[in-house]
């Protein structure tokens, strides 16, 4: 029988089923007493050896009916799960990853085994029949034998579909360009029905106002169905963490005790995505950077082993993660030194840096306090690449640390994007949008609050000096005098700190589907796409954290 048709399905089940291997591998060599997970990492060895039996990889199903038998020894409490097995099985949880790898790219999926095979055989005794054990336990039961072939009792494949003995569960699999072209559509809709209430309010019929009111409604309505469909949980990508930071751990000879919450909070599949490297170098830097040594901390009055928290939490239409560790933290006076020594900072600078300005210094590229390059850390690179990474997904950074007790940073992201709201701007003859969630606060702001510091303009709010910077100097546009006695400012962020724009009017909210640039324009940080307006103008939409 003609297996490739099945491949597909077959690398999608069998990834979900390395990935809950590695998952629970990491999570036994902590507590190595609970059942549940270890009769699971049978279950999924057990699955993958059938699977990959049934598709001919002969391989992979060697390899996978090894690891079966030592996790079948650990069930009958023959072989005590510790550090050795845990390397062991884990190594051969990466082999498995490299053959699925080499069978995604049309290759055969074949490794050369025979040395890992010879190792896992070692640590158990070799396992009876399954015919013999139904037959022992047949003759002391006294009842009749009534069991399918051996490789039926252990390998259910109908018709070659890969089937485990479960409840059947109604979901498809739908590929992520389709999920994005409806994604696409869902906007286009938007922007027509935008162009369908302005076409309404010209009219003034009754009965297109009531046609408009209901397509809107529909339309929300599809629209949050649609961005349900492309919502994944946190735990898509979190999964992998744990065997990182222990790897990590090992490498660096450090004790670390990982805590991951917040694993079902879904997110946007274009978010989650993006959203994995960023986080690799954050708990890179907490191992290597934030955690001390086991003697160092018990030298300091700390447990041995240190703790590293990913944490993520729904905050309305945002979610907040953060990744906070208990290690050394960081100092604002040793971190302006080294920005000064590195020349990324003005000497005279060096009293007008707030602690929180200072934290914010590691963002800046080659940046690092590292006293040498590893291949864990200390190019100067990984915080740099962090934060561009949060801005470009609409996202901002904050950093919190206090000397002697850790470290916390936090990400902001929105939970979907393409189709967001916006403040519409008047900016000379064009319209601005700038996202809601960028902005703190709009004010019209009177003329005699203005006061000069140097040369800048400056206005106080609440206690804090805010600058000022003129929204048609940054877009190119002529200036436009004021002549009342306020003017209209946006408060929002440029750079980590707080600054006012002035613009020359509000407009509106709006919700608009917001496309990306292509070349050449998609090069310039100030500006994250554009979207069209009902009566077919077209909005430039700013990203404040990028000026």
């Amino acid at each position: 029988m003609d297996m490739s048709q099945y491949k597909e399905l077959f690398l999608s089940e069998a990834t979900e089923h390395v990935r809950g291997m590695n998952e629970h591998i990491v999570a036994l060599e902590i507590n190595a007493e609970d059942k549940e997970k270890v009769d699971s990492l049978f279950r999924y060895a057990h699955s993958i050896k059938g699977m990959a039996a049934s598709m001919g990889y002969s391989d992979m199903s060697e390899l996978a009916h090894k690891m079966e038998d030592l996790m079948e020894g650990v069930r009958r409490g023959d072989v005590t799960f510790a550090g050795e097995v845990a390397d062991l099985l884990l190594e051969g949880v990466d082999i498995l990853q490299e053959m699925l790898r080499d069978l995604e790219k049309d290759g055969e999926g074949s490794y050369d085994v025979q040395d890992i095979l010879g190792r896992l055989s070692r640590f158990v005794a070799p396992k009876e029949r399954v015919g013999d054990l139904y037959a022992a336990r047949s003759q002391l039961s006294n009842t009749p034998l009534n069991v399918e072939s051996e490789e039926n009792s252990v390998d259910k494949i109908n018709s070659g579909v890969m089937l485990e003995r479960r409840e059947f569960r109604q979901t498809v699999r739908v590929k992520t360009e389709l999920l994005d072209r409806l994604i696409n559509v869902t906007g286009e809709l938007i922007t027509n029905k935008h162009r369908l209430v302005m076409l309404e309010r010209g009219l003034g019929s009754a009965a297109l106002t009531e046609s408009v009111t209901q397509l809107s409604r529909l339309l929300q309505i599809l629209h949050g169905e649609v961005m349900k469909v492309r919502l994944m949980p946190f735990a898509a990508i979190a999964e992998c963490f744990p065997r990182m930071v222990r790897d990590l751990a090992k490498k660096s000879g450090k004790e670390v005790l990982f805590v991951v919450e917040g694993t079902e909070i879904e997110l946007d599949r274009g978010i989650l995505e993006a959203l994995a490297d960023p986080l690799i170098h954050l708990l890179r830097n907490a191992v290597d950077h934030g955690l001390e040594t086991a003697s160092a901390r018990v030298s300091s009055g700390k447990p041995a082993a240190g703790t590293v928290t990913l944490q993520l939490r729904r905050e309305k239409d945002q979610v907040a993660l953060a990744i906070e560790d208990d290690g050394r933290g960081m100092d604002p006076a040793a971190l302006i030194e080294s920005a000064i020594a590195r020349k990324l900072v003005k000497p005279e600078e060096r009293g007008s840096i707030s602690p929180r300005q200072a934290f914010m210094l590691t963002c800046i590229p080659g940046f690092s306090t590292a006293k040498q390059v590893t291949d864990i850390s200390g190019r100067g690179v990984g915080m740099d690449i962090v934060r561009s990474s949060v801005l470009s997904l609409g996202g901002n950074l904050s950093i919190d640390s206090v000397v002697g007790k850790g470290t916390r940073i936090t990400v902001r992201l929105p939970l979907m994007v393409a189709i967001i709201h916006v403040l519409l701007v008047g900016c000379s003859s064009l319209t601005v949008g700038i996202p809601v969630m960028r902005i703190h606060r709009t004010l019209e702001l009177d003329r005699l609050l203005i006061t000069n510091c140097g040369r800048q303009k400056v206005f106080s709010l609440a206690d804090e000096e805010i600058p000022l910077l003129s929204l048609n100097r940054i877009v190119g546009e002529p200036f436009m005098p004021f002549t009342g006695k306020t003017i209209p400012v946006l408060v929002t962020e440029v750079r980590g700190k707080k600054v006012g724009i002035i613009v020359d009017r509000f407009v509106g909210q709006q919700e608009l589907f917001i496309k990306p640039l292509g070349r050449p324009l998609g090069k310039l940080r100030v500006v994250a796409g554009f979207a069209i307006l009902g009566d077919g103008s077209v909005v430039m939409i700013l990203d404040t954290l990028g000026m």
